[in-house]
């Protein structure tokens, strides 16, 4: 928990930090949220729209870069404090990550032939994308609330998504074996599963990063990382599709 400063303006910033850096988690989510449904239903219009505001997006994480750099040059920070403003550095740097993945996501929206993907593998992409926001609203959430318990259960959900992108990923290899257009899709599409699941882990970290904030160490147990789509064989894709 952090305590009030005797500098009163030294609170005010590091709240209006906190406060800025959850509207870029709000936005970077939203980013992310409408890149997977522009891929999904094959809307190219807000798949434009996700690429052009990634730019406010790389905008919103310089600014904030600079207001915490400009934080720790005239507050020189020590201990918790510092700690703190560190933790806000990272958050932004994983939020633009996020930002750049969802506009990965709505760039291969824009790529493949039609919006037409089987019915099982838009249900799981869905699902892994809904718990992927899930996580990342949560981690926000705990980063705002100072609460370092939470962030280590909300940590633990991304085994979830890891899970699942296996599944996903051994589904569409074994589909793929149609015609070439299909082929291309299917290989798009695992690249963008692979983002999704690359957001989880950037959420994990916000999630981490607000442990931090609180405890001034990093989580003592490393988290369990279940994805085994790299370690996938050609044995473990021989299942027929219904």
């Amino acid at each position: 928990m952090t305590h009030p400063h005797i500098v009163k303006a030294f609170d005010q910033e590091l709240q209006t930090l906190m406060s800025s850096i959850g509207a870029m988690g709000d936005f970077a989510g939203a980013q992310f949220s409408d890149s997977v449904r522009a891929l999904l239903h094959g809307d190219l219009f807000l798949a434009q729209r996700v690429i052009d505001q990634d730019r406010q997006l790389d905008a919103l994480r310089r600014d904030l870069s600079a207001a915490a750099a400009s934080v720790i040059a005239r507050r020189q920070p020590m201990a918790n404090d510092l700690d703190e403003v560190l933790s806000d550095f990272r958050i932004v740097e994983e939020l633009e990550r996020i930002g750049d993945l969802a506009k990965n996501i709505a760039k291969r929206a824009t790529a493949v032939s039609s919006g037409n993907f089987p019915p099982e593998i838009v249900e799981m992409l869905e699902r892994m994308s809904g718990l992927t926001a899930e996580l990342l609203k949560g981690a926000l959430a705990t980063y705002a609330a100072r609460d370092a318990e939470q962030a280590l259960a909300v940590r633990q959900q991304d085994e979830q998504i890891d899970e699942l992108h296996t599944t996903i990923f051994r589904d569409i290899i074994a589909r793929m074996s149609g015609e070439q257009l299909e082929v291309v899709d299917y290989v798009h599409l695992l690249f963008c599963a692979k983002n999704i699941e690359r957001i989880g882990d950037h959420a994990t970290h916000i999630a981490e990063a607000a442990y931090f904030t609180v405890m001034g160490q990093r989580p003592p147990i490393e988290r369990r990382r279940l994805d085994q789509s790299s370690f996938t064989k050609k044995e473990d894709t021989d299942f027929k599709i219904e």
